[in-house]
């Protein structure tokens, strides 16, 4: 099966704008901050390498990639505001002084 029409051009784009950023790398201060980058950056290619593999008709593995550790990263992803606000609003309505009465005006 052929790439669905377009792919090969954006990525024709997109691979040198990668290589574009990972030699901007070179000028950070930090030098942390720039291998962090440069490992992103090479990552990155990888990972949209395989995306245009896997347009072109390649066979998947069946198991998704797994997700590059850093050791800055949270052990857990945070909490998002929307699921505490959905919890309070589900458990405690009339603590948190969320209510909702009739939208029919009573006459």
């Amino acid at each position: 099966m052929a790439q669905p029409a377009g792919f090969d051009r954006d990525i024709g784009y997109l691979m040198p704008f990668l290589d574009r950023v990972a030699t901007a790398a070179d000028a950070l201060p930090d030098a942390t901050a720039r291998e962090e980058l440069k490992r992103l950056m090479a990552d990155e290619k990888a990972r949209w390498a395989r995306i245009q593999e896997l347009l072109g008709g390649a066979a998947g593995t069946g198991t998704p990639a797994p997700a590059a550790a850093s050791p800055r990263a949270p052990s857990r992803a945070p909490e998002l505001a929307r699921s505490r606000a959905d919890e309070v609003n589900r458990e405690q309505p009339r603590r948190a002084g969320l209510t909702v009465g009739s939208l029919k005006r009573q006459s």
